[in-house]
């Protein structure tokens, strides 16, 4: 074969890299385009993640918060909500909106997937027996101390900016046999999520700390490969694991703070007067939440007792506190000055 019919590997290889990089550019110049029409006033379409089932209370506050902007909008601004776990648990999904071009443009989260992301301000709303009750949540939520949290993933440039915080309730701790107090949880083993704080509790509590995903632990309570764990109520009934994991004890020791989070690059592309589209769906939203979240909570104790739950008081926290100080303490450490305006909320 003559040397002009030979295949000039070097060429191709270059090429192809060429390709790449044009088909790179032209993806990242048709994201442009689509933001910049939006700008200008045409239709915009984003998906938003949500961990919980469709019927979720938490699946509707986000219908809620949509519907507002949709309605403000006059149907400009189209959000598609992706329940039920479709893109993945809240670590899964928040470390995907810290990359260009993802296809999650909104989603709910909790603080705690920030704090890998050196969001100490975040990590504040882990801090146990924070929060007295829910008035005094409420009161913080439309503060200038939740706009501050809201904003430090945007400005550290992680990739998303949150735009309002709502509840689940308070989180407590539900076992496959009785609890009664704090000596009850020696040499028991805890399935916790795995961040610094909920480990900080189960050291304090003496028990064995167990790293293990949400969709298993139903199982591993029947199967004895945990004894306790815990949820807010909402979450505890809807997950049915009082079928297997019948007492809980009401101690308040986190609240179950939860925050709508918008992509940065999303953020940054819509006008002013979009932006306000989505400060005012917020706040409708989060007013909203406040609303339900307790009579929602309260008709899931109804339907637990009913189904056999035993439910055991906490008249006094204040054991528990001092337990747990070691840990409060190096979690406020990050901030106490903000960690004091959280406080002083407290009516």
């Amino acid at each position: 074969m003559p040397n002009s019919d030979k295949i000039d590997t070097k060429k191709i290889q270059s090429y192809n890299r060429c390709m790449k990089k044009a088909f790179s550019s032209f993806s990242a110049l048709l994201f442009l385009l689509l933001f910049v029409s939006c700008a200008k006033g045409k239709s915009l379409t984003l998906n938003m993640a949500e961990s919980n089932s469709i019927d979720s209370p938490a699946a509707h506050v986000d219908q809620i918060f949509i519907d507002k902007v949709a309605e403000l909008s006059k149907g400009s601004i189209k959000i598609n909500l992706q329940a039920n776990g479709i893109f993945g648990n809240n670590a899964i999904v928040t470390e995907a909106m810290t990359k260009p071009d993802c296809e999650i443009h909104l989603a709910r989260i909790s603080p705690a997937s920030l704090i890998q992301y050196d969001c100490s301000k975040s990590s504040l709303l882990m801090v146990p027996f924070t929060f007295s009750n829910r008035k005094h949540f409420w009161a913080f939520a439309s503060s200038s101390a939740a706009n501050e949290i809201l904003n430090e993933p945007y400005e550290k440039g992680i990739g998303v900016k949150g735009l309002f915080f709502s509840e689940e309730g308070f989180r407590h701790f539900f076992s496959t046999s009785r609890i009664k107090d704090i000596n009850d949880f020696s040499g028991k083993k805890i399935r916790i999520t795995n961040n610094e704080i909920m480990l900080g509790i189960a050291k304090s509590l003496k028990s064995e700390a167990v790293n293990i995903g949400f969709n298993e632990l139903y199982a591993a309570l029947q199967t004895g490969r945990v004894d306790i764990a815990e949820q807010p109520i909402v979450n505890y009934l809807s997950s049915h694991f009082n079928k297997v994991a019948p007492y809980m004890i009401l101690d308040r020791h986190i609240l179950g703070v939860t925050e709508v989070v918008i992509s940065s690059k999303v953020w940054d592309s819509l006008s002013k007067k979009q932006k306000n589209i989505f400060y005012e769906a917020a706040e409708y939203a989060r007013e909203y939440c406040q609303t339900i979240s307790y009579k929602t909570e309260e008709e899931a104790k109804e339907t637990l007792r009913k189904e056999g739950v035993e439910f055991i008081d906490v008249t006094d926290i204040t054991p528990w506190q001092n337990v747990c100080a070691d840990v409060i303490n190096r979690a406020v450490a990050s901030d106490p000055t903000l960690y004091g305006e959280i406080l002083t909320l407290a009516e």
